[in-house]
């Protein structure tokens, strides 16, 4: 359990609208934010919805459509965003998608102010437990996230970033969204697969906080409520996508999740995903889902504790406390099975000879370094790579 001093970090996001019709107010939030001309940031699948034609009849004249948003936030496509920004004289942002389309509306602000190249910014790692920031003092254009998918990244003022095969992490707390909208209407459209994963993210940012070296009562009462209601509602919204209170459940999960990691950093698990991602290119949410319970089971003997808070709010009962915590890994495992979602990386196309240099690429992950067991060496990484293998 988390002691009483601690440093709890607000997100810096000025506004949460929550529930069915929330959509309806982009244009009273564009107002707000005395933006004058938005550019909204898509991907192609998420623009052949019908969420494109509801955000343009909302904002009218005052948009340019960016609709060729990636997986992982690749710096070519967040430059080629930029380019069309500043041609249009882009005051606002407004991202709709799940997490790389938010991602990429902050890396689209940072270059817009910033200038030069998203690398230079790049947090940068040095084990055991240096961090360099580099500095991003401009002001940011404010942004507006309408996030189809439960990652929580709209709440952070980080963002994960690709080139050239590997992932880096941009932050500066002006980079966070002014305002969120949560609209179940919006994560129904989401394929089925993508919402189980994303959700599934969510969860393992609730986890990861919970038992991190730097959590703190704040975050653990954020995540452990999250946790009770990702696993009470996901696999209901994921069975069916017209659920829109249960849609609304897991809306608000992701936002305890998003809010309450924050301040706690991670673990060891959230840095192998990273490291994954940036490698191979695999679905972010996926990587989340599947490497959680391997994570989850590595740490079990630091973590019974934390393991116990988790089990009451899922509601695993009837076993001796050993057994309770030793249940709600498998508990997470199964929720993994029961969506569909994929359970080895080898159903990623992860190849085994590449574990070993993913295991030393993930020492250089700041998460590595708030994983409740301590992890000196990439042989203790690989230890949970092979088990997911």
């Amino acid at each position: 359990m988390a002691g009483t001093s601690f440093i709890f970090n607000n997100p810096r996001v000025e506004r949460v609208i929550s529930g069915q019709g929330s959509l309806g107010k982009l244009s009273e939030e564009l107002e707000r934010l005395g933006g004058n001309r938005a550019m909204v940031l898509i991907s192609p699948s998420v623009a052949k919805t019908f969420l494109l034609g509801k955000v343009k009849t909302a904002l009218g004249e005052k948009c340019v459509v960016f609709d060729q948003v990636k997986p992982h936030s690749p710096t070519d496509s967040i430059e080629q965003a930029v380019a069309m920004a500043r041609d249009a004289k882009v005051d606002v942002l407004v991202s709709v998608g799940g997490g790389s389309a938010i991602d990429t509306g902050k890396g689209v602000a940072a270059l817009l102010a910033e200038g030069g190249s998203l690398p230079r910014f790049g947090v940068r790692f040095t084990p055991p437990n240096k961090k360099e920031v580099p500095p991003m003092p401009a002001p940011k254009i404010p942004h507006i996230a309408i996030p189809t998918t439960l990652s929580g990244g709209e709440y952070s003022y980080s963002a994960g970033i690709t080139e050239g095969g590997k992932k880096f992490i941009v932050a500066d707390p002006k980079l966070a969204p002014k305002t969120v909208l949560l609209d179940p209407e919006a994560a129904a459209t989401a394929p089925a697969r993508l919402l189980a994963a994303s959700g599934m993210n969510s969860l393992a940012h609730c986890v990861e906080a919970v038992y991190s070296t730097e959590t703190q009562p704040l975050t653990a009462a954020y995540c452990l409520t999250g946790v009770g209601l990702l696993a009470r509602y996901l696999p209901r919204a994921v069975a069916n996508s017209s659920d829109l209170e249960a849609l609304s459940h897991v809306q608000v999960a992701a936002c305890l999740s998003g809010m309450g990691v924050y301040s706690a950093w991670t673990g060891i698990h959230h840095a192998v995903v990273h490291v994954i991602g940036g490698r191979y290119r695999a679905p972010h949410a996926e990587i989340h889902a599947l490497m959680l319970p391997y994570g989850m089971r590595w740490n079990l003997d630091v973590v019974e504790k934390d393991y116990l808070r988790m089990a009451r709010e899922i509601g695993i009962d009837g076993k001796s406390e050993k057994e309770l915590a030793a249940a709600v890994p498998e508990y997470v495992y199964g929720m993994n099975q029961k969506m569909g979602l994929p359970l080895k990386l080898r159903e990623l196309g992860v190849p085994r000879d590449g574990l070993k240099q993913l295991a030393e690429d993930a020492l250089g992950d700041y998460s590595i370094h708030t994983n409740p067991k301590p992890v000196r060496s990439a042989e203790q990484v690989l230890e949970v790579l092979e088990a997911a293998w």
